[in-house]
């Protein structure tokens, strides 16, 4: 039994050592598969098996696989796309059709010991991936319900704060003064709010947006919206044009502020918005502040960038 254990403790140290040496890498985790747009396995068959037998039966597996992580997906919320295969027979078919897309990344045959690894990729992005055969389906499927309002502001802010500030100034040290006499004690002075303007007042919008939910435990999800404290919807698939949510879905995902705004900047995103979430609501909604909300809206009014989906969510 102790001679078996070590054996297969033994091939699984060997696979993972054949699979790094093939230059293979596993997306399985959510936040991996939305940061890098697709879901990838590595299928592994038996031993003791023709070439022909051993590549169909990894291929097999990484199918096996690749419909175990899709079902295991968020949908919205606490739904799961396995949650809606179950409610809709079209659906379920659907998802069934979606994974014959899956596309083969590489394969290997180990002639000595007659078995085959086969790396296969499935995309959620771009044209035949997810966003485009599955989520429009799920709307007409009513899977996917919108209960909240639509935000409309009520004051804008005319100034935002910028993302990255200044170092203070280095403080020199004041030379000694002389005591000075006591003074009575000055009325504490109130901090005035932000000016409100129209967005055809602002001359240097935002053209993109950063969503800072490391504070959180926040879902990347197949939607993802962001909402006031309120229970406001402010930005959510409908936001978006259908050929963008095809191509970025609600936007991108990463855990580094550096790579956040490289992404935004491919996207042609020059001057993006930083914005710290206040919370969560049903793990895959971001909420933000009233105020932090009403800059979002007007910058957008001047760059459409939620049309775009120029979001990034920052994730911990």
């Amino acid at each position: 039994m102790l001679k078996r254990i070590i054996c297969v403790i033994g091939c699984l140290l060997l696979t993972v050592s054949l699979v790094k040496a093939q230059g293979w890498e596993e997306i399985t985790t959510p936040v991996k598969i939305f940061e890098e747009g697709y879901i990838q396995v590595i299928g592994i068959s038996e031993e003791g098996q023709s070439r022909f037998r051993a590549i169909r039966a990894a291929e097999v597996d990484a199918q096996r696989k690749l419909l175990e992580i899709v079902q295991g997906l968020t949908l919205h919320g606490e739904t799961t796309i396995k949650d809606g295969m179950l409610q809709s027979d079209v659906v379920r078919t659907t998802v069934h059709g979606f994974l014959r897309g899956a596309v083969k990344c590489g394969e290997k045959y180990y002639r000595d010991r007659g078995y085959a690894e086969v790396c296969m990729r499935l995309y959620i992005r771009g044209r035949g991936g997810m966003y485009d055969v599955i989520l429009p389906l799920l709307k007409e499927e009513k899977l996917i319900k919108s209960e909240l309002p639509e935000y409309k502001p009520k004051l804008i802010p005319k100034v935002m704060p910028q993302p990255e500030t200044q170092p203070p100034a280095e403080v020199k040290p004041e030379a000694p003064q002389p005591p000075v006499a006591p003074q009575p004690e000055a009325k504490p002075t109130v901090e005035k709010k932000p000016e409100v303007a129209a967005p055809s007042k602002i001359e240097v919008p935002y053209d993109g947006l950063i969503v800072d939910v490391r504070d959180f435990n926040f879902k990347p999800a197949l939607v993802n919206r962001i909402i006031t404290d309120k229970k406001e919807v402010v930005f959510d698939p409908s936001k978006i044009a259908s050929n963008i949510l095809v191509e970025r879905g609600c936007g991108g995902f990463t855990t580094d502020l550096g790579k956040a705004k490289a992404l935004l900047s491919s996207w042609g995103s020059k001057n993006p918005m930083v914005v710290k979430a206040i919370g969560v609501y049903k793990y895959t909604d971001a909420e933000v502040s009233s105020d932090d909300a009403a800059a979002i809206y007007v910058h957008n009014q001047k760059s459409n960038f939620l049309a775009e989906a120029k979001v990034v969510f920052l994730l911990k």
